[in-house]
C-alpha cells in the first residue's frame, strides 16, 4: 500500500479541460484559439494553485487499504476518518495518512455495518456513521467504541431508507441526508427526532436523493440534490434560501454532485461525481475553481464522492474508484493575462478566458470526456 508523497502540480480555475494529451490538447487549442477570434470581451477567472501533498490507499482489506471509500472527514485533532464502504468499516489515520485504527465488520449487530456511506464528527470527538443498507446512524468514540443508535427502515420520524450523510452542528444537533425518502432529517445527539424537511421534485427545498451534506459555521445546510443537479442552501430549521447549478460539464455546472464540504471562508467544495473533479463555489453559488480529470494519476480522480477540509486549508478527497485518499493544499494565485497557446498545457495558469473560449472549452471538454460511465452504484 505505502503512502507516496509527490511533486507539486498546478491546476487553475478554469483549466479543467486541459491535460488529455498532446492531441486533445491541439483541439482544444483550436476551439479555444477560433473562439477568439469572434470575440472581444475580457471575462476574468478565479485562478489558484492546487497542490497535491499527499496520496495513500489502494483497493484491498488490510489496514490503509480501501474498497470504494465513499466519504472522508477530519476531526479537531486533523485526524482523518474514512468510510470503507464496500469493506463496511471506518478506518482512522492521522494527517499524514499513517493509519491509526479500524472498526466494523458487515453484518446488523451494534458496530457493525452494511455499507458506510457518510462519517461525521462532532467538537468531542465522537463519530456518527450513516450505516446505509442498514437504515439507521451508529456513534462511537474517536477509537471506534460503540455509544448507540438510532433508526430502522421506513418513512415515518427516525426512520431511514438508505440514509446516505451524516454531519453534526456545533451545538452536537446530527442532520442526516434521508435519501431513499427524499428529505433531510435532524436529531439531538441522541437521536431524539427534532425535525425534518424535504420532499421528492425538482423545486425549492424538494430532492432528488440528497446525497452529501455540509454546515458552514453559521448553521447553515449545504445539500448535493444528487438527481437534480444541484446544491441547495438552508437555515438550520430547513428554510430555503438559495441554489445552484444545472446538468452538464461547464463551469458551475454539476453531473450527480456527491460530497459537499465547507472551509472556514465559507467557500463551498463539491465532488462533482460523474465529471470526475471538485468544484469550488462561494456560500452563495458563484462559481471559483475547478480541478481534475478522469484518471488514476496524480490529481485526477475517478468518480469522487467525499471531500473534506481541515483547519488549515488542505483538501482532502476520496476518490472513490481509485480507491485511494488525496490531499491537496490551495494558495491564491496573483496576476492577470490574455490565454494564449503558451498558456494551453497542462500546470501553466489561466487568469482571464473569453466568453466565446469558454462555451468552446465546454463544448470541447463534453466531446473529449465521451466514455462508458462505470457500472452503477450496488445497491442494498
Amino acid at each position: 500500500m505505502g503512502i507516496k508523497r509527490v511533486k507539486s502540480f498546478r491546476v487553475e480555475g478554469d483549466s479543467e479541460a486541459f491535460s488529455r494529451g498532446g492531441r486533445h490538447l491541439r483541439l482544444l487549442g483550436v476551439a479555444v484559439v477560433f473562439s477568439l477570434v469572434f470575440a472581444g470581451t475580457l471575462l476574468l477567472a478565479h485562478a489558484e494553485t492546487y497542490t497535491l501533498t499527499l496520496k495513500w490507499g489502494s483497493y484491498g482489506d488490510s489496514n490503509g487499504q480501501f474498497k470504494y471509500p465513499y466519504d472522508v472527514v477530519v476531526d479537531g485533532s486533523g485526524n482523518i476518518f474514512v468510510a470503507d464502504t464496500y469493506n463496511h468499516r471506518i478506518q482512522k489515520f492521522t494527517s499524514d495518512g499513517n493509519f491509526l485504527k479500524t472498526w466494523g465488520a458487515y453484518g446488523t449487530g451494534d458496530g457493525e455495518f452494511n455499507y458506510t456511506m457518510g462519517v461525521a464528527v462532532d467538537k468531542e470527538g465522537n463519530v456518527y456513521v450513516t450505516d446505509a443498507c442498514n437504515h439507521r446512524v451508529q456513534k462511537f468514540t474517536s477509537d471506534g467504541k460503540y455509544l448507540t443508535q438510532w433508526g430502522t427502515l421506513g418513512e415515518g420520524d427516525g426512520q431511514f431508507k438508505y440514509p446516505y450523510d451524516v454531519t453534526v452542528d456545533s451545538s452536537g444537533n446530527v442532520y442526516v441526508a434521508d435519501s431513499g425518502n427524499h428529505r433531510i432529517q435532524k436529531f439531538t445527539n441522541t437521536g431524539n427526532f427534532v425535525s425534518k424537511w424535504g420532499s421528492y421534485g425538482s423545486g425549492n427545498g424538494e430532492f432528488n436523493y440528497p446525497h452529501g451534506i455540509a454546515l458552514d459555521r453559521a448553521g447553515n445546510l449545504y445539500v448535493a440534490d444528487y438527481n437534480n443537479h444541484r446544491v441547495q442552501k438552508f437555515t438550520s430549521n430547513g428554510d430555503y434560501i438559495t441554489q445552484w447549478g444545472s446538468p452538464g460539464t461547464g463551469n458551475g455546472q454539476l453531473s450527480n454532485p456527491k460530497g459537499v464540504a465547507v472551509d472556514a471562508t465559507g467557500d463551498i467544495y463539491v465532488a462533482d461525481y460523474w465529471n470526475n473533479r471538485i468544484q469550488k463555489f462561494t456560500n452563495n453559488g458563484a462559481f471559483l475553481a475547478t480541478w481534475g480529470t478522469r484518471g488514476n494519476g496524480d490529481g485526477q480522480f475517478s468518480t469522487p464522492k467525499g471531500v473534506a477540509i481541515d483547519s488549515s486549508g488542505n483538501i482532502y478527497v476520496a476518490d472513490t474508484g481509485n480507491s485511494r485518499i488525496q490531499k491537496f493544499s490551495v494558495e491564491p494565485t496573483s496576476g492577470t493575462a490574455f490565454v494564449d497557446s503558451a498558456k494551453l498545457s497542462p500546470g501553466k495558469p489561466v487568469y482571464a478566458i473569453l466568453p466565446a473560449a469558454a462555451f468552446a472549452v465546454v463544448i470541447a471538454a463534453w466531446f473529449l470526456n465521451r466514455r462508458k460511465r462505470p457500472l452503477r452504484e450496488q445497491e442494498c
